[in-house]
């Protein structure tokens, strides 16, 4: 096949011979331009009908996010059970508080409790006239009435407590007794006017006197704080403790010295060892019990 071209003036021509094997190459060549050409139009197209503010052409995926189940919800009569059985547990709990409170009360004030049989239910009963069911209301009502007794009677008891804590540690504080063996001292001089053994003089005694060989146990008679523990004067070796409430005791001329200032001390409590120091002629304690900065006979608070 011959393909001859000529020119516009025709002044010239030229031409192509086309074998079968040229003309299919040349009509594949054309094919795959035209379906280039198809595909960028197609391309151009779709890019002009997007909107001005997406140059760039991306698919866009949305994403929801899983919710959990939700928690399966409480029957009404699970709830109503699950308010009472919190209830009861406090209940409960208050009921042991108050046990153990009224245990401790009794050992504080010296009360047997063993007949009330706390540790057992209470015998209760009577004739029944109704055999109707409590409504919850009533029900409820009952439990707010049973807690706010127990809360109340928690209250009485606490404070009875306190009392009876105060009131024992201001009896165990006020002298009481002798401040030496009952066995192995005698009474060698009383309270008030005397004849002073070294002057001969009529004085005033301010104390009384326990006679006894030396190193004789001297004892506390009140609970309270060491104040002074050492060498005054015609004292000697004094113990001096204040009981609190006014309270204050002396004892002097000893041997040795048990306890040391700012030390707590308990009623029956050795303090010291009976000497001779100070002004003495032969060993003894000398006793004094001083009631709001004033001395008072301390033979009133032997018994």
């Amino acid at each position: 096949m011959q393909v001859i071209i000529i020119s516009a003036n025709k002044t010239g021509h030229r031409h192509w011979h086309l074998t079968p094997l040229r003309l299919t190459l040349i009509a594949l060549t054309l094919l795959t331009l035209l379906g280039l050409s198809a595909i960028s139009l197609h391309h151009w197209s779709q890019q002009r009908s997007l909107p001005a503010s997406s140059p760039d052409y991306l698919p866009t995926f949305t994403y929801t996010p899983r919710l959990s189940q939700p928690a399966p919800r409480l029957s009404e009569q699970d709830s109503i059970h699950g308010f009472y059985a919190k209830q009861l547990g406090g209940l409960q709990a208050e009921a042991i508080r108050l046990k153990v409170l009224s245990e401790r009360l009794a050992e504080v004030a010296g009360l047997d409790i063993s007949e009330f049989m706390l540790d057992e239910p209470a015998g209760v009963g009577g004739i029944e006239f109704s055999g109707d069911w409590l409504s919850s209301h009533e029900f409820e009502q009952g439990l707010d009435w049973l807690s706010a007794a127990f809360s109340a009677q928690g209250t009485r008891l606490s404070s009875l407590q306190d009392f009876l804590i105060t009131n024992d540690n201001i009896t165990s504080a006020i002298p009481f007794g002798k401040p030496v063996p009952e066995d192995k001292t005698w009474l060698s001089s009383f309270y008030g006017q005397r004849v002073d053994p070294f002057s001969g003089r009529k004085a005033f005694h301010r104390g009384l006197d326990f006679a006894g060989r030396e190193g004789t146990t001297v004892h506390a008679v009140a609970d309270g704080i060491v104040s002074w523990s050492g060498m005054r004067g015609d004292y000697g070796g004094l113990i001096e403790i204040d009981h609190g409430n006014g309270y204050v005791t002396r004892y002097a001329h000893n041997k040795t010295l048990k306890v040391e200032p700012g030390e707590r001390v308990s009623r029956g409590q050795v303090i010291a060892l009976m000497g001779s120091t100070g002004r003495s002629t032969a060993p003894h304690v000398h006793y004094e019990v001083i009631r709001d900065g004033k001395p008072v006979n301390p033979y009133n608070y032997l018994n």
